[in-house]
């Protein structure tokens, strides 16, 4: 580890096999996996997953070229609101688009249809315990269509809708088998009329199903079920986090240790800079390091915000300047929302 640069993100390719692998092994010919690149778009990883992946999700040009092959089956395309001079190019380069808002359909719906297959991200105001940061179907969230106000506007004025060819359900973070269900009850009870008329669903990403508690025989079952009733729906799965999850660590260095009541470690990282993600989700990481019981210490970042603290840990011994730290699982959501302030350069990357 001495010899890879602080701070960097160090990737291990064989978790990531172990992880692709599991998505392998859950075949049903109508699932297609679409991986989302917002999580994670380092090159060498990308042409790692598509070897096991039938696509790519993404949300506008820039991460349209990010995709690291020309031959991909399937591009999925969403944005809650898209650019103007993009959506036709968008349209052209995938497989499909979903528009967010009735807004965005009447605007471009029409002359995307001649290129792409469309469909409309639905909120189904589903009450789901999960972090307020990434509950996407709360009652005011902005979304997806109000799933009353969509079917409302589709009985009365269904010509508006005979270009739609697929429904996108988004409302997932961190969840397992239960969530699942919960949101193909709400499908199969409020679209019944429409459904038959489809060619797919979109059912979206937040499935840990890489973690040890998800029952991934209870979702194969789920989706035999479904696709028992609804045998013509292509199910789209676009799964991020579980496809990087627990496959590296980011390793930084111990710049000078503040003696306090509680000594005080300066990093030569930032949460600002490097792990923006932990400042949004408020989660506590965890340092490979680090014990339950031991000698305490204050974890910081090296930029001039005072509240750039990773939190107190234990340790069993005294740490060094020089020594290096490791946090665990932070792969997904962290290297994509680098940035340079306080002119903090960049973290590094190596997949090995």
């Amino acid at each position: 580890m001495s010899n890879f640069p602080s701070p960097c993100f160090i990737m291990q390719s064989h978790k990531l096999a172990k992880n692709l692998a599991l998505f392998a092994s859950i075949k049903h010919k109508n699932i297609k996996w679409l991986y989302t690149i917002k999580c994670f778009h380092e090159q060498e990883a990308l042409i790692q997953i598509a070897q096991t992946f039938d696509g790519f999700s993404i949300g506008n040009l820039t991460e349209l070229s990010k995709i690291p092959i020309n031959n991909v089956q399937h591009i999925h395309t969403y944005s809650p609101a898209f650019y103007p001079h993009e959506v036709l190019s968008l349209a052209k380069a995938s497989d499909s688009i979903s528009f967010n808002s009735l807004t965005q359909w009447q605007s471009y719906a029409k002359e995307t249809s001649a290129y792409t297959s469309i469909g409309l991200r639905i909120n189904p105001k589903l009450k789901i315990k999960q972090p307020s940061y990434c509950d996407s179907s709360h009652e005011n969230s902005r979304f997806g269509v109000d799933y009353r106000k969509f079917i409302k506007c589709y009985e009365e004025n269904s010509q508006d809708f005979n270009t739609l060819d697929g429904l996108h359900f988004h409302v997932f973070c961190h969840q397992g088998l239960k969530a699942f269900q919960t949101l193909l009850t709400h499908i199969q009870t409020h679209y019944k009329n429409i459904l038959p008329k489809l060619k797919w669903l979109n059912l979206g990403g937040g499935q840990s199903f890489t973690e040890n508690h998800y029952d991934i025989q209870g979702f194969i079952h789920a989706i035999k079920t479904f696709s028992h009733l609804y045998p013509h729906l292509t199910l789209y799965f676009e799964p991020a986090s579980a496809v990087v999850n627990d496959t590296g660590y980011f390793s930084c260095t111990i710049l000078d240790i503040i003696e306090d009541k509680i000594p005080k470690v300066i990093l030569d990282t930032s949460i600002e800079t490097h792990l923006l993600d932990v400042s949004i989700s408020k989660r506590k990481l965890q340092i490979i390091e680090s014990t339950k019981k031991g000698l305490q210490y204050e974890i910081t970042g090296m930029s001039c915000i005072a509240g750039d603290t990773f939190g107190t840990y234990h340790f069993p011994k005294k740490l060094q300047i020089g020594d290096r730290l490791r946090f665990s699982n932070m792969i997904g959501y962290t290297l994509v929302k680098q940035t340079e302030f306080n002119g903090i350069g960049k973290a590094g990357f190596i997949i090995m």
